[in-house]
């Protein structure tokens, strides 16, 4: 499928950046990114619908003329999950109302910007776009993405980068700002959570988070 976008005429002046990622510390795949600068919005919209809809890999991210493709890896959605599972525990135990959005394509044509998020969550009530949205980043570089969620106005996004999870809240000024806690859960312990991703065991994990959460 990539070879037949290559093929259309703005792609195959494109630039095209490939971000060779080296396996993680303990040995696990991080994910795999390649970059093409000079990339049409409808370039990007025709790739996106040739790719078909409920797919699960890759991930599209675009931001004027941008197009970072991410095909995700064992451990990406290892972290992923574990993260969303935690959270869906911390919402019913602290009875807070969400509508889970996952991975769903987020676009805003005039703003030349697109994303599909690892997980994504409406926080009270459904909206158009979600009120916080996390994104694992197993490999440094790619598009902007908090660029990519400026435009979208999403309140908070969560990056899970070297084993710690990094909070950008969305300030006055209409720039992120890194945050020592959620806006959204000043109480979620955030350590809590780290440890628990550390845990291999899903049985473990769960119920060393559900304990936290009772301590």
């Amino acid at each position: 499928m990539l070879s037949s976008v290559l093929t259309q005429p703005d792609v195959e002046s494109a630039t095209l950046g490939v971000l060779r990622p080296e396996p993680l510390p303990d040995g696990a795949e991080p994910e795999e990114r390649v970059i093409f600068c000079g990339i049409s919005w409808q370039t990007y919209l025709a790739f996106d619908k040739m790719l078909g809809d409920d797919r699960q890999d890759p991930r599209l991210y675009y931001i004027d003329g941008d197009l970072e493709i991410m095909s995700t890896s064992d451990e990406h959605e290892r972290i992923k999950t574990s993260l969303g599972d935690f959270l869906a525990i911390y919402f019913e135990e602290a009875g807070t109302e969400i509508i889970p959005r996952g991975q769903a394509t987020m676009r805003l044509a005039l703003r030349k910007a697109g994303a599909e998020p690892d997980e994504s969550w409406c926080i009270g009530e459904e909206k158009e776009f979600p009120d916080l949205v996390l994104e694992i980043a197993l490999t440094s570089g790619g598009v902007n993405k908090l660029e990519i969620y400026r435009r979208f106005k999403v309140p908070e996004v969560w990056f899970w980068r070297r084993n710690k999870l990094e909070i950008f809240g969305l300030a006055a000024s209409g720039k992120y700002k890194l945050l020592r806690s959620s806006r959204f859960f000043p109480k979620l312990d955030i350590g809590l959570l780290e440890r628990c991703v550390a845990i291999r065991s899903w049985q473990q994990a769960r119920r060393t988070f559900r304990a936290g959460l009772d301590a």
